[in-house]
């Protein structure tokens, strides 16, 4: 009997809405709605929720939580998500994926993929081609072809976190850049092994566990390091620690941007790190300041433009200035032998920076540069963003571009 999943996946903003992909299969012991919320501790929240709903749900052990089904013997059987099939099968004790042998971790992630990319795309052909593009590379060695091998080490009692170049130099084979000038290598399998450790902190694999500096080094070059050799590997690790580059790219990209959008981006810079960055949006005025002692998914605070207090705010005070003027008036004029009383300023609504608008990251681990970048990038479309992140729309009383940072904002 084939039933119906529809995986509910939970947008990654204030909304409450979610995306929903149909997943059809005899494997499937009943038709249900699953929701998938994104998991903030991972480095992508949403693939990872959908993958680990895959892996959790594929095991082999039999239980009536689990959503499919899968015989303990050899089986082959269709799963289809939105209008692509794959074909789910089972040789001995391994998983196969369309025929081949594959590790349930790479099984739920080619999955996951094809179930997020399913929200935006129904054509069965481009869904395949997802399916096939993620197996052609493990999802690790990708991240780290993208942003560099992770690797930690500890020098005079201190760990230092660092991230080596890499290059893919064959169909099973990445060289990777372990000291100045000097590259080593691995297979895509021994990458993926090493990254079980020193990218998801899972203590697995006892061959790349706790590499030293002179090991890393033997077991990627193929010979020991000499004595000058190992100097120069820790000096050239050093400088290429993890923090320095990700940093490094961050204030590059601030700047990038800055020059892109002079007329609605300014950015004031303490000891070259940004400080405070003023962003022009289509509709108002914002201030983005340097944070960091906060959170890390939080490390920017945000404020925007607007009157000081509401229009039924500002009736009040004129009610209590008119009755506080009557009073003096009256005062004065009781007491016209001694020195009078000086009638206070009509009350009036002036511009001012409210805030700080709670707005976090959806995942933590950004850079200070990052997290200035991607606000500002979202309050440049600000008409756009407060309809999705849900707590700036409480700080806003104008209508768009009629109150402005700059202008005599001083209203009766």
């Amino acid at each position: 009997m084939t039933n119906t999943i529809k995986l509910q996946i939970r947008k990654p903003n204030d909304s409450g809405n979610h995306w929903e992909v149909n997943i059809t299969s005899t494997l499937i012991r009943h038709s249900n709605n699953q929701a998938v919320y994104g998991n903030r501790q991972a480095k992508d929240p949403i693939h990872s929720a959908i993958s680990e709903w895959f892996k959790d749900n594929l095991r082999t052990q039999t239980t009536r939580y689990r959503q499919f089904s899968l015989p303990h013997r050899d089986f082959a059987e269709v799963i289809n998500i939105e209008t692509c099939a794959i074909l789910l099968g089972r040789k001995g004790n391994r998983l196969t994926l369309n025929g081949k042998v594959e590790s349930l971790s790479t099984i739920s992630t080619a999955l996951a993929r094809v179930a997020y990319k399913a929200v935006f795309e129904k054509d069965a052909g481009k869904l395949l081609k997802t399916l096939f593009k993620t197996l052609s590379m493990p999802e690790d060695v990708k991240y780290c072809l993208e942003n560099r091998v992770p690797y930690h080490f500890y020098n005079d009692f201190k760990k230092t976190t660092v991230r080596l170049k890499a290059q893919q130099i064959s169909d099973n084979e990445i060289a990777i850049e372990v000291s100045d000038g000097i590259w080593g290598t691995m297979t895509l399998r021994e990458l993926e092994s090493y990254c079980t450790f020193y990218l998801h902190n899972k203590k697995r694999s006892k061959k790349w566990m706790f590499v030293s500096p002179d090991l890393l080094y033997e077991r990627t070059v193929g010979v020991k390091p000499k004595v000058s050799d190992l100097y120069l590997m820790v000096e050239f690790l050093k400088q290429n620690r993890q923090q320095d580059i990700v940093e490094q790219r961050a204030r590059q990209l601030v700047r990038e941007m800055v020059a892109q959008h002079p007329d609605r981006l300014t950015i004031e810079y303490e000891n070259e790190i940004p400080s405070i960055m003023m962003v022009k949006g289509k509709g108002w005025d914002w201030k983005l300041t340097n944070n960091q002692y906060k959170s890390d998914i939080q490390a920017v605070s945000t404020y925007v433009w607007q009157p000081n207090m509401t229009e039924k705010g500002l009736e009040q005070k004129i009610d209590e200035w008119e009755e506080a003027v009557l009073d003096i008036i009256k005062l004065n004029a009781e007491n016209s032998t001694t020195d009078e009383k000086k009638l206070p300023p009509k009350p009036v609504r002036k511009g001012a920076w409210l805030g700080p608008i709670c707005i976090d990251n959806m995942s933590g681990g950004s850079s200070l540069g990052d997290q200035f970048v991607t606000r500002a990038l979202a309050l440049l479309s600000d008409t756009m963003t407060i309809k999705i992140v849900n707590t700036i729309q409480r700080y806003l009383s104008t209508d768009e571009d009629t109150f402005r940072y700059g202008d005599d904002n001083e209203m009766p």
